[in-house]
């Protein structure tokens, strides 16, 4: 039985193989496709959960569309790589159908990155400078997402993040330290600053702020690290609510109440601040009553510091008695 299983696993892999090489070589692929059926020796409904699970797993570079097929009366789903004119049509059609909606993008672009949009082909970039222009008197871009891309290191992380390689990084916060074969995971743009999500040697997370970092270099270890190390942390990269979101950690509730006087940007309808936030009620006052999740009191304690005195710790006690403690801490030095 288990050579069985065994054997179907190997069919599997190598099937999903030769479906990706087909897709490299820019073929269209879809389930009913019978020369792919016939050669791989399988059904249609096999060879749509292929290529479900390549998209899956590959993401943006994989392209599924309905479209008509010879004479068939419904169109099918067409599984095929993107490539370089898809991006370019679909920011044309952007610009041409949401020019309103998305002009801010571009002028967030050009005020802190000219050269990428000078690599636009002529009609886009046409009507992304008509744009510009209609946007200069509109739009003040204090938060800058640029603000370490410029450096030399930038660029040498991304390659890191984009081939899942190891990087040596010399790093000073209070201490200097330097950090061997750290696994480069993602590049995060959190907190009005960007961070290298990164593993340790033990095997340890870590966000380091990438304007911290004195030195970038390639280490001895050339292999890249396996993809499961990425997908280890894939929940917590969905879930982080800020720099000080902790990694496998149990969370903790909070729960909060804003006064009448700052009640309006906690109402129901209103975005939240943090992506556990969640409205429990409206008291008679006008006041809000809301939650958080935190894996730490440092996650959330400045969020609420910041609208004092309007704001009370409800639960739990020991994080109430924390912000006590910090504000006499504060108080002692006036």
């Amino acid at each position: 039985m288990q050579d069985l299983e065994n054997m179907k696993m190997n069919n599997k892999t190598v099937h999903i193989l030769k479906l990706l090489q087909k897709l490299c070589e820019s073929e269209e692929i879809y389930p009913q496709k019978k020369l792919i059926l016939d050669e791989l020796d399988i059904n249609e409904r096999t060879l749509e959960r292929y290529l479900k699970e390549i998209k899956s797993f590959f993401g943006n570079a994989i392209l599924a569309e309905k479209k008509l097929i010879n004479e068939r009366v419904k169109s099918l789903t067409v599984y095929r790589l993107i490539n370089e004119n898809d991006t370019i049509k679909m920011l044309k059609n952007l610009l041409d159908k949401n020019s309103e909606n998305i002009g801010w993008i571009f002028s967030l672009i050009y005020e802190n990155d000219t050269k990428s949009l000078k690599e636009l082909n002529d009609d886009i970039k046409d009507t992304a400078t008509k744009k510009l222009t209609n946007n200069s008197d509109i739009f003040v871009f204090k938060t800058n997402p640029f603000e370490d891309t410029q450096n030399n290191f930038f660029a040498n992380l991304q390659k890191a993040v984009k081939n899942m390689e190891y990087r040596d990084v010399k790093y000073e916060y209070e201490t200097l330290r330097i950090f061997k074969n750290l696994k480069c995971l993602k590049l995060i743009f959190i907190d009005n600053n960007w961070y290298l999500a990164c593993e340790t040697e033990d095997t340890q997370l870590k966000l380091l702020r990438i304007s911290f970092m004195k030195n970038v270099a390639y280490p001895k270890i050339k292999e890249r690290y396996q993809r499961d190390v990425l997908l280890k942390y894939q929940n917590y990269f969905e879930t982080m609510q800020n720099a000080m979101t902790l990694y496998n950690v149990g969370q903790k509730e909070a729960v909060l109440k804003a006064d009448s006087k700052i009640s309006r940007y906690f109402k129901k309808e209103m975005k939240p601040f943090f992506i556990s936030q969640k409205f429990i009620k409206e008291e008679s006052d006008g006041s809000i009553i809301f939650s958080i999740r935190y894996t730490q009191p440092l996650e959330i304690l400045p969020f609420i510091k910041r609208w004092l005195p309007y704001m009370q710790i409800l639960e739990p006690n020991v994080l109430r008695t924390k912000l006590k403690q910090e504000l006499q801490k504060s108080l002692s030095y006036l």
